[in-house]
């Protein structure tokens, strides 16, 4: 694990997910989330925070460098999951929506999170908006969609 990748889950993860939990967690939690879930082969419980858009009745959360990141793959078949939302504790289930396999979907989940999260496109380092992004364009997007 790179340094960087060790210095954010042991040290600022764990900080930033206790303040989502607490009362600060309204105004820090507005496009941040702790996503809480059990691993599909291990049984452990996993926590982790990561930025969310919440259009509705769904939730869209980002997996950015999906290509290097392992935690998205136990939504390949939905499965339970609770969440902090702006210091609001939610529960529901979370599926995984790739790109590759699911441009449509996919460009659902894009497009509501742009639109929620202030640099969302930067982040996502989008070439087109979300509504001309191509098959091609979407290969490598990974969203979680989680139903509430």
């Amino acid at each position: 694990m790179p340094a960087r990748h060790w210095v954010t889950n042991r040290v600022a993860n764990p900080v930033v997910r206790g303040l989502l939990r607490s009362p600060a967690g309204r105004w820090l939690g507005k496009h941040l989330a702790v996503i809480r879930y059990t691993g599909a082969r291990t049984g452990q419980r996993r926590q982790l925070v990561a930025g969310y858009a919440r259009p509705g009745a769904a939730v869209w959360i980002w997996v950015g460098g999906a290509a290097s990141k392992r935690w998205w793959r136990n939504f390949r078949t939905p499965a339970p999951v609770d969440l902090w939302l702006a210091g609001e504790h939610v529960t529901g289930r979370g599926f995984a929506v790739e790109g590759a396999v699911d441009p449509e979907t996919c460009r659902e989940g894009v497009a509501a999170y742009v639109a929620s999260v202030p640099g969302g496109s930067r982040a996502m380092r989008l070439g087109n908006p979300p509504d001309r992004l191509t098959s091609e364009d979407l290969r490598g997007v990974v969203m979680v969609r989680v139903d509430i």
